[in-house]
């Protein structure tokens, strides 16, 4: 690619002035901001713009085609046999109809040699390989899970080149590690390039060989991944270097009655192998409290019984110390306002034929908040530009979606927030102003939230509590205590335990 130029559908530049070369057994990560344009360079090397955006500079090859004067059949060759592209959401990626054999082996031929190759990946991704996950459908999995089936999927294909856009979002450490291992012996085997997004520093230092830094649709740098880490003036390849903002200091009443209370709640996690005892959990107000646990063990579950989406088999919810119904039906209007959720897959909750701005000044309606607030305001509250009111979803990125899914549950000025994933999609400085502004709210309007989070490194500091979501234990903090932390001062108040 030679100093690729791409122009919006008003003649706004998106990218000008790309230029890298990617080889058999090249690993290039491509980082930036969000918003700098990383999806519209893969979808580039495809021929497949978004709508209105068109290429005006530049010469493409990839694969041994000129993409830039490709005809339909040619383009069509290109992605079907030589390339693989896989999304930034995994959800939108599989077939909701179809069962988890079907996905892998629907569009490849089963032979006994494809069927032992998904076999085989299964397992070294961390997955099942049984009949009951095999027959499993894509509702029926958890995030990771679902991202994880996505890559087997496009693996199998045996691409020339494979395109992943942010494939470890959402993934534990674990996990991370596994996918990588088998990104590594994908390409050992079949001698393809790789070409992958990615938002987190150690992925990319794990993964790739080269690496293309973008900002602002521009070219920042480009280089060996070993000489471009040892460049401490690129924050967005050292996050660790940046200087945090410093974090305000939360107050928690000690002897308030909590927000929110779950008591031996025992989910309905029918497909899990991973049976979660009973749990119990108080949220305070002004207290920000980070979730984690390995993927598939019942997260995202647990935010979808606490806003009444799912039924948990026993157990009670109260908010504010009066009984909180469990199904959101049943549930009276303030009640409804007062728990929001941001869920992990954002783009699957937005109207993708509406405009930003009217999805967002419905919810303002919704809850009759129009006249207080502006979705100017909701915008610039998680940053970013009231220009954004006038694009539909598919004209925004993946990070930008995730923050108009949180300014959407704002909106109703939540009482209790829970955020799936929030940051899994951002950048290291994007990420850090979305949290410091979630502080922020925890502490000027009494808010809990409820952070759940595979990166607790990112949100350690920022939070009264980090938690920990396991089968064998249920819901227990994190780490032991350290010297000096502040303990339990009475029966019905939680552990403050600040790491």
């Amino acid at each position: 690619m030679t100093k690729l130029g791409v122009e919006d559908a008003v003649g706004n530049p998106v990218l000008a002035g790309i230029s890298f070369c990617l080889g058999i057994d090249d690993v290039l990560a491509v980082v930036g901001c969000s918003g700098a344009g990383k999806s519209t360079l893969l979808r580039s090397l495809l021929g497949e713009l978004a709508p209105g955006m068109r290429r005006v500079a530049g010469e493409i090859f990839c694969c041994g085609c000129a993409v830039h004067d490709a005809d339909g059949e040619r383009l069509r060759t290109l992605r079907a046999q030589q390339c693989a592209w896989l999304g930034q959401d995994p959800a939108q990626e599989l077939v909701p109809t179809q069962r988890v054999e079907q996905l892998l082996l629907g569009f490849v031929s089963k032979t006994p040699e494809t069927l032992s190759d998904a076999v085989t990946l299964l397992r070294a991704i961390g997955l099942p390989t049984d009949n009951t996950f095999l027959r499993r459908y894509p509702h029926q999995l958890s995030g990771g899970q679902r991202r994880r089936v996505a890559l087997i999927r496009v693996l199998l294909k045996r691409p020339r080149l494979l395109l992943l856009d942010e494939p470890f979002a959402g993934i534990d450490d674990a996990q991370r590690y596994n996918m990588i291992a088998v990104l590594r012996h994908w390409q050992r085997g079949h001698r393809g390039a790789l070409l992958f997004i990615s938002h987190d520093a150690t992925s990319v230092r794990d993964l790739a060989t080269h690496i293309l830094v973008l900002q602002h649709g521009q070219q920042q740098a480009y280089g060996h991944v070993d000489s471009l880490l040892a460049q401490k003036d690129i924050p967005l390849l050292n996050p660790w270097q940046v200087p945090d903002s410093a974090p305000i200091s939360l107050s928690v009443a000690t002897r308030s009655r909590p927000v929110l209370e779950l008591d031996s709640l025992l989910l309905s996690l029918p497909y899990s192998e991973n049976l979660l005892p009973p749990l119990s959990l108080q949220l305070y107000a002004g207290e920000m409290v980070a979730l984690h646990g390995v993927s598939g063990v019942g997260k995202s579950t647990l935010a979808k019984t606490v806003i009444g989406l799912l039924a948990p088999r026993q157990g009670t919810l109260r908010l504010a110390g009066e009984p909180l119904a469990t199904a959101v039906q049943q549930r009276q209007r303030g009640q409804q306002q007062a728990v929001a959720l941001v869920p992990q897959d954002p783009a699957r909750t937005l109207n993708p034929f509406r405009r930003v701005g009217a999805q967002l000044y419905q919810a303002l309606r919704r809850y009759g908040l129009h006249q207080e607030y502006s979705v100017e305001h909701l915008l610039a509250a998680v940053a970013l530009p009231a220009a954004c009111a006038l694009r539909f979803p598919a004209q925004l990125s993946g990070g930008e979606l995730q923050r108009v899914a949180l300014a959407r549950a704002l909106a109703a000025k939540p009482t209790v927030l829970i955020c799936d994933e929030v940051t899994s999609a951002l950048d290291a400085l994007t990420a850090r102003q979305i949290l410091v502004l979630l502080q922020r709210l925890c502490h000027e309007h009494h808010m809990a939230l409820l952070l759940i989070t595979h990166q607790v490194e990112s949100v350690r500091a920022l939070c009264h509590r980090v938690l920990l979501l396991s089968p064998a234990s249920g819901i227990t903090p994190s780490l032991p205590q350290q010297q000096g932390e502040p303990v339990n001062d009475g029966a019905d108040n939680p552990s403050i335990i600040t790491y």
